[in-house]
């Protein structure tokens, strides 16, 4: 489903905002944002430990966000994880586990207006 958001106008290069978007009655917390030109969207939940990636810092060299909580950083088009900082690699196994960033689609139309796309 698609869900309008904002003109692309509004979000500058490598930058992001924050969107609050009615689901089939559940509220999701997603940044849209453009790093070199390119957009892209994604849940504003860490998959490491939930903190907000919107407090975050964008790496535009590298397409990607690193978390402020940990410092994980994740690439924004793959979504994967790529980097866990060496301060908690030798910590407790615990600390490894982190899933991808979920992503969603973002749609440009015509008139300049960027939707999101949400299954």
């Amino acid at each position: 489903m698609l869900y309008p958001v904002c003109k692309i106008d509004d979000i500058k290069d490598n930058s992001m905002m924050l969107f609050k978007i009615n689901h089939n009655g559940k509220i999701l917390d997603i940044i849209i944002g453009k790093i070199n030109q390119k957009l892209f969207a994604c849940n504003n939940h860490c998959p490491h430990m939930g903190a907000s990636l919107s407090k975050s810092e964008l790496i535009p060299q590298d397409n990607r966000i690193i978390c402020y909580l940990h410092d994980f950083e994740y690439d924004l088009f793959s979504g994967k994880l790529m980097k866990i900082p060496e301060q908690w690699q030798s910590q407790n196994q615990e600390w490894k586990k982190s899933g991808n960033l979920i992503l969603y689609k973002v749609i440009e139309s015509d008139d300049g207006r960027l939707s999101v796309d949400i299954h």
